[in-house]
């Protein structure tokens, strides 16, 4: 009852829209309202994990073996995974099961809703679960008869973020089962998604087909379970009841640390294309930038240069003005001195006149004086 408090109270979150929403990192985390976990198998999903850098931020904190109380008694490993900024956890769920006659194949290549994957074998154990969980995640085990051949293994991984509404069916697989042993990891010796994907596909290819009395679920589980505590020394186990570890552990040790290696190289090529891309990016930028620099000092140029030869034109429009009025002042004047002169020459002319009107008033006065002294000297005689 207890157990599921934490739970209900995440539910309780969710439902009041109070939740966090998890990180978007496809291969580890689903939306909180996501209805159903999904399911993949183990080489398309090492391949999302690998594509996303985010990954190798995302650290396991705890790897937990459990067993199916019914049935073939099915085993299967549950990792719990921080998000980067270590507020989320997702669940993620590894196993192996058989279904497939002939080599192994991937059934899952891409990522499904569990509810929309039919089951990938006929196993008896179905029918006698003690709850109607997703025929996926609780009959991957076949009850096969040794003397057939052998069939292809089905490596599954299943996901969803830890505490949504997709968890659910997780975290119940894992209560009805039986709780074998855990791994803790230190903070110095941290286990990756990245590193977790690495050794699930190097375990998976290792034994690609499924035989009941070899390499079944017990196999699969033992192997990777030994496997991180050769490769993760300073893990803290906690065994309840574990049989004795398989010898291809130590087979599969080695290939995890040749594929680790690989990846690193690549990664580490990847990490330098980036980088020398990010390098021609940031000389493109620089030029970019300079050109964009040389282009607005030479439009400022250009601009202070027209602003200059508007000035010049300017200044002589003014001069121009200037001196049109110049011309005008020049012209107002000689018409004055013209209208100056010709008023004197108005006045000569009207004294003139006035001479030669006193002359004739002169002549016509001596012509009087001479008429009447005339007549008098005619009256006398």
């Amino acid at each position: 009852m207890f157990k599921k408090l934490p739970r209900f109270l995440q539910q309780l979150l969710r439902m009041l829209g109070m939740a966090p929403k998890p990180p978007k990192i496809k291969g580890l985390f689903t939306e909180n309202d996501q209805a159903t976990f999904f399911s993949i198998s183990v080489q398309p999903w090492h391949n999302i994990i690998q594509d996303n850098l985010v990954t190798s931020n995302c650290f396991v904190l705890v790897v937990s073996c459990y067993k199916m109380q019914k049935g073939a008694e099915h085993e299967f490993l549950q990792f719990d995974i921080s998000s980067p900024d270590k507020v989320h956890t997702c669940i993620v769920i590894a196993e192996r099961g058989g279904g497939f006659r002939g080599r192994h194949r991937d059934c899952s290549d891409a990522m499904q809703p569990a509810n929309t994957i039919a089951p990938v074998d006929t196993m008896t154990e179905a029918a006698t679960l003690p709850d109607a969980m997703t025929p996926l995640l609780s009959s991957l085990d076949v009850a096969e008869d040794p003397t057939k051949s052998q069939m292809g293994a089905h490596d599954l991984v299943s996901y969803a973020t830890l505490g949504s509404r997709a968890s659910a069916e997780l975290e119940c697989k894992c209560e009805k089962a039986t709780y074998i042993c855990t791994l803790t990891f230190s903070e110095k010796d941290r286990l990756s998604a990245t590193q977790i994907a690495t050794l699930l596909y190097v375990t998976s290819k290792h034994e690609p087909t499924y035989s009941i009395t070899n390499t079944q679920c017990y196999w699969f589980i033992k192997t990777m379970f030994d496997a991180l505590k050769s490769l993760f020394m300073s893990t803290q186990e906690d065994i309840m009841n574990f049989p004795m570890k398989p010898r291809s552990a130590v087979e599969v040790c080695d290939k995890y640390r040749v594929a680790w290696a690989a990846l690193a190289e690549e990664g580490e090529q990847k990490r330098r294309a980036e980088q020398w891309q990010e390098e021609e990016r940031w000389q493109e930028r620089e030029q970019h930038q300079a050109a964009e620099e040389a282009a607005r000092i030479e439009h400022e140029k250009h601009q202070a240069d027209e602003e200059q030869h508007q000035a010049a034109e300017e200044q002589h429009q003014a001069a121009e003005e200037q001196h049109q009025a110049a011309e005008e002042q020049h012209q107002a004047a000689e018409e004055q001195h013209q209208a100056a002169e010709e008023q004197c020459q108005a006045a000569e002319e009207e004294k003139m006149k006035a001479v030669e009107r006193a002359w004739a008033a002169e002549d016509a006065n001596a012509r009087l004086l001479r008429d009447l002294e005339a007549l008098r000297r005619k009256m006398k005689g």
